[in-house]
């Protein structure tokens, strides 16, 4: 894991209150690593944008999945799935807000 400082990316941990059961208090480091990336990686915010609105831009996992293999721990690979896996519930912006996608949008340009 790279020393990257992710404390300000905001994880909301209960998206879906009245619909699906709380995100675990342990796995709110493996997504705010991942968000902390994907500012970093337009591979991986490529990922975040998608599973809030495919049509946007396609998860470019091909790339992500290579630098995960070059991480020193599974926290990257960890949040990427855990990611995927809640999304089959919810999008992404109800977990990292829909500011924070937005922002990954316009940073790397993915309206064009």
């Amino acid at each position: 894991m790279q020393e990257i400082d992710f404390d300000h990316i905001q994880i909301n941990l209960n998206p879906r209150a009245c619909d699906v059961t709380p995100i675990p208090e342990d796995l709110k480091r493996e997504l705010a690593y991942l968000g902390a990336i994907a500012e970093r990686k337009k591979f991986a915010a490529s990922l975040i944008v998608n599973l809030y609105n495919p049509d946007v831009c396609g998860a470019d996992m091909y790339k992500l999945t290579a630098y995960c293999r070059n991480e020193s721990c599974d926290t990257l690979r960890d949040g990427m799935m855990t990611l995927i896996q809640l999304c089959a519930y919810m999008e992404s912006h109800e977990i990292y807000g829909e500011a924070f996608v937005k922002k990954l949008i316009k940073q790397w340009e993915f309206r064009q």
